[in-house]
């Protein structure tokens, strides 16, 4: 009983740690929104790479020790740039490139500040597609994670993606929900084990 109840416990502390955590990265998004807010379209890759890094510096804290998190990074063999990349350890991209090879890959993040920009009729069927074409040219799973999505887009990211693969931490004007952070982190986990599983059978 008494251990059951520390099991409880750790649980219910590892839950708050984890709402203290996004909490502090919704603070950090929303100050580089704040501060270079009105700069126009030319400051975007910058914002997003901004708002990646800061995913990066708190998911690298709960992966294991032979794993890492890189940035702005491409699948050998994918034309596409990705924003966050789950990598073996001791990966290195091929010679002068950003690429990475298939093997070394884990998990791919598609990590978003303000959601998808498509028109509402446009967003499930351009968004399961590119997710589609992206998971059959690299053969690994992908998330999306994204800080905000519009409350006319939220429902549709969530069907086009599935629940599994899709995260939102706000939608529209609504509550940041403080249980996302830590469902994402889960299910990174379970798609670790099962990469780490199937590549020893």
């Amino acid at each position: 009983m008494a251990e059951n109840k520390n099991g409880k416990d750790a649980e219910r502390e590892r839950s708050i740690d984890l709402i203290i955590e996004l909490g502090e990265m919704v603070d950090c998004v929303n100050e580089i929104r704040r501060e270079y807010k009105g700069r126009g379209l030319s400051w975007n890759r910058f914002r997003g790479d901004a708002i990646s890094r800061i995913v990066e510096h708190y998911l690298q804290k709960h992966l294991l020790n032979d794993i890492k998190v890189v940035r702005s990074a491409w699948v050998e063999e994918c034309g596409n740039e990705f924003d966050l990349l789950i990598v073996s350890k001791d990966a290195k991209p091929k010679v002068f490139t950003g690429a990475y090879r298939k093997e070394d890959v884990h998990l791919i993040i598609e990590v978003k500040g303000s959601g998808v920009f498509f028109r509402r009729e446009d967003v499930k069927k351009r968004l399961s597609e590119m997710f589609h074409k992206l998971r059959n040219m690299t053969q690994k799973p992908l998330l999306y994670l994204s800080f905000w999505e519009a409350k006319s887009h939220a429902k549709e990211v969530t069907e086009a993606l599935s629940k599994d693969t899709a995260f939102i931490f706000q939608v529209g004007n609504e509550e940041v929900d403080i249980t996302e952070w830590e469902r994402f982190l889960e299910r990174v986990n379970t798609l670790l084990k099962s990469r780490v599983y199937s590549s020893k059978e």
